[in-house]
């Protein structure tokens, strides 16, 4: 993919998208200069320019709600107007934007902003009064195009683009300092390796968000929100190695998306939403534990529990202030007690947040970049048993999904008498099923699943309810524990007493229902068996 003047995929007639495929790299000054100079030759300089662009949207964000942005860039010789169709990262960053180009003659946009009619109906009807610039960036930009040996086939070139400058929205202000990777031709895995030399060389992390939402996040048009991934597509008869493919992308895809929620902190969905994709590619590994390399299996569930254990006790507070609390002070909203303890658990949370900045470290971006890549060159298939990848999913399904099926009813033996710790045991177990049931569920269209796994997921969400009062208790207890001998315990202690109070009565009126429901689970039949399922 050629860039012309600075605008990928620019096109004269303004009617063909690009598809723009790009990472990005964060860092100070120093170290971005480091990490250039370990990719671009000492006697090539690349070019330098300044570029300006304003950023246009409707008074209410209708274009970016629509997931369009669009754009008037100066760089000194001409203007260019681009259009932007957003998506979520992938491959662990890597973003990839359908693109809409022209050169215009005035700093104001051209209406209608694509040729395509499809693309119009999708922005919507505009009027020139309409537009309004929303924020600008004022960047200094060196590039330079470098060939790199792709890790799994040939070469590519990539443009790398070194940006400092400013993003400028009202009366705010932030500063750019980042180094782009721009796939020009070739295969996608030669910005990891690239961005793998130049990160061993400097201090650089991945920089998921792009100028665009920095912006727009700074005009106050949005936020940080989690992102929750669409629904794993798998159609009947897809192969083991297509199947492989799609989750590790999907669940790459989440993370990466999720990671900016994480670190703004203002969207519980965020940090809950990136420790569901590393559970589903936890539970991914050990599905096809017989088909992946032991070392990919190793590294890969390694970084998956650090991560869920890093943000553990954030996920945790986000859950005791917004349903367990929340749901006592609505009852009871004149309680002093409670809003002390809501005021100490606000505390924790913070304190809680203040470790997902290590998402921020070199070792966090190390290990995403390298997922990237192994996807990227389809990693697993290094050593793998190329008949069982090529071959039909369908094959594993049936037997992996039995054996976890086997090993919840056994789990759940005694259902009415299991502790709280064999309930804990049985719900993680259930999740793995869960997860397995749904990957694999379109693999038997005529089995239909979903009674189900819908009897699976009400189980499993009755178990995570007295989970979550497990966990409350454990994190009031910790809280209490530090504030021995101040002032506030007496209080605290009274507030944390009616909050645990309140829910261990809930849970046990909710334990006949809950019998109930592993009665049904027990009763539907496994949709992957001769003859099962109903649509009951």
């Amino acid at each position: 993919m050629a860039k012309a003047g600075g605008e990928a995929g620019t096109d004269a007639a303004g009617g063909d998208p690009a598809l723009e495929v790009e990472l990005t790299l964060g860092g100070d000054a120093a170290a971005l200069d480091r990490g250039w100079r370990a990719a671009v030759a000492a006697d090539s300089g690349g070019t330098a320019r300044r570029l300006h662009s304003t950023y246009y949207d409707t008074g209410d964000f209708r274009l970016r709600r629509r997931g369009f942005t669009l754009r008037v860039r100066d760089d000194g010789e001409r203007l260019v107007q681009t259009l932007k169709a957003d998506g979520p990262s992938g491959g662990g960053a890597l973003l990839r934007r359908n693109e809409w180009s022209r050169p215009v003659e005035t700093p104001e946009p051209s209406l209608p902003v694509a040729s395509d009619a499809a693309v119009r109906d999708a922005v919507g009807p505009l009027r020139p009064s309409q537009l309004a610039p929303a924020f600008s960036t004022d960047v200094m930009r060196r590039t330079a195009v470098v060939e790199v040996a792709a890790p799994d086939r040939g070469k590519a070139l990539v443009e790398l683009a070194l940006d400092s400058g400013e993003i400028r929205a009202r009366n705010r202000r932030e500063t750019i300092s980042e180094l782009e990777l721009e796939l020009v031709e070739g295969p996608a895995s030669a910005l990891y390796e690239l961005a793998m030399t130049m990160q061993a060389s400097a201090s650089l992390r991945i920089q998921t968000a792009s100028k665009a939402k920095r912006g727009f996040v700074l005009a106050g048009g949005e936020g940080y929100a989690g992102y929750k991934a669409p629904p794993l597509s798998l159609g009947c008869g897809v192969s083991v190695d297509e199947t492989l493919g799609k989750i590790f992308r999907i669940c790459a895809d989440q993370c990466a998306a999720n990671h900016d929620a994480v670190l703004d902190g203002s969207d519980p969905e965020g940090v809950h939403q990136f420790r569901v994709a590393l559970r589903r590619l936890r539970s991914a590994l050990s599905a096809f534990k017989g088909v992946l390399s032991r070392d990919d299996v190793a590294w890969l569930n390694l970084e998956a529990e650090r991560l869920i254990s890093l943000l553990g006790p954030a996920r945790d507070w986000d859950v005791f202030i917004a349903e367990m609390l929340a749901a006592v002070r609505s009852a009871r909203p004149d309680d002093e007690t409670l809003e002390s303890l809501a005021a100490a658990a606000g505390e924790e949370r913070a304190r809680a947040y203040e470790k997902a900045e290590a998402l921020r470290a070199p070792a966090h971006t190390a290990f995403l970049l390298r997922f990237g890549r192994w996807i990227e060159t389809a990693g697993w298939r290094e050593g793998a048993d190329h008949a069982v990848l090529d071959g039909p999913l369908v094959r594993l399904a049936g037997p992996l999904l039995d054996k976890r099926h086997r090993r919840v009813l056994k789990r759940g033996r005694n259902f009415e008498q299991l502790s709280d710790a064999r309930l804990h045991q049985l719900r993680i177990t259930l999740k793995k099923l869960r997860y397995a049931g749904e990957f694999f569920a379109a693999q038997f269209p005529d089995g239909k699943p979903r009674p189900y796994i819908r009897a699976l997921r009400r189980l499993q969400d009755d178990l995570g309810g007295l989970n979550d009062a497990a966990v409350a208790e454990h994190r009031v207890r910790e809280l209490l524990d530090a504030r021995r001998g101040s002032g506030e315990l007496a209080a605290l202690g009274v507030g944390a007493g009616q909050v645990i109070g309140w829910h261990v009565r809930a849970c046990a009126e909710a334990r006949p229902r809950i019998v109930e429901d592993w009665h049904a689970f027990t009763a539907a039949q496994p949709y992957w068996r001769p003859g099962g399922g109903s649509m009951a």
